[in-house]
């Protein structure tokens, strides 16, 4: 009997399954990145969780930081890489849209210039 304590069920292995196979098509987008990232901003995993005398403030941020740290913990579970990929994916992503709104700003300069000719 012991060796079936640690299995999964097999509807949770299923579900599992599946969730495996949702992230990893969200991660194989440049927008699923995006919102996979943003989820993470949302969850305030990045910012400082202490709001001073404001416990509840800071007891509402450790709880957004809680589910933050879940969906890491999850995409740590399915691969360890996708976590440190998703920031260098990320890191990316906004150098080439810093990039095209300096090329629209550039472009935008020259037919302003143009049409005062």
């Amino acid at each position: 009997m012991e060796q079936f304590k640690d299995q999964p069920s097999i509807p949770h292995s299923i579900g599992q399954d599946e969730i495996t196979a949702a992230f990893r098509e969200v991660f194989s987008t440049a927008s699923g990145k995006r919102v996979l990232f943003w989820l993470l901003e949302q969850c305030a995993i990045y910012g400082e969780a202490y709001a001073g005398e404001l416990v509840n403030a800071t007891h509402y941020t450790l709880g957004r930081q809680g589910v933050g740290r879940r969906l890491i913990a999850e995409l740590d579970r399915i691969d360890p890489t996708l976590y440190p990929r998703l920031l260098l994916a990320i890191a990316d992503l906004k150098a080439n849209d810093r990039a095209a709104a300096a090329s629209r700003a550039a472009d935008e300069e020259g037919e302003d210039y143009d049409s005062d000719v």
